[in-house]
């Protein structure tokens, strides 16, 4: 009687487990995708800002008024998703960076964009201690811009 018993048990037990396993990893797997999506459009949008910003640098300095106009409208773009899928530390200092003005045409500016930079390295996970400021606004604008505000 309990040899039978143990013989129904026994494949019930390990098809429960089966499909609570099963289920545990389709959750995690779901979970993971989502996280991942995320962290994609994250990026994206960092990258975009970052292109954009970067065009209209050019073009002002080129006096290219038609592809400052296209790259403002990508520039809004990035930020509207930098909002919405942003690290809230990249967007204070994105927000801090557009208080200072935004145009990169000062040290402020520099130095603030220079931050923002930073935040999303960080962001991404790239938090690296040895990294400072004037080595990310050399690579950026060919200036050592340092950590001090200007009158």
């Amino acid at each position: 009687m309990m040899d039978s018993i143990l013989i129904f048990v026994v494949p019930v037990i390990g098809l429960c487990g089966v499909i609570i396993g099963a289920l545990i990893q389709a959750f995690f797997n779901r979970k993971n995708q989502k996280v991942s999506h995320l962290t994609e459009l994250q990026n994206k949008s960092y990258a975009d800002f970052l292109n954009a910003a970067s065009k209209i640098a050019i073009a002002q300095r080129n006096n290219d008024r038609k592809e400052v106009e296209n790259e403002l409208a990508n520039l809004a773009d990035a930020k509207s998703r930098i909002c919405v899928y942003g690290d809230s530390f990249v967007i204070r200092q994105l927000a801090t960076f557009l208080r200072a003005g935004g145009t990169l045409q000062t040290e402020q500016e520099i130095l603030a964009f220079t931050h923002l930079c930073i935040q999303i390295r960080n962001s991404v996970g790239l938090s690296d201690k040895n990294l400072i400021s004037q080595d990310i606004s050399q690579l950026l604008f060919s200036i050592d811009v340092k950590d001090t505000k200007t009158p």
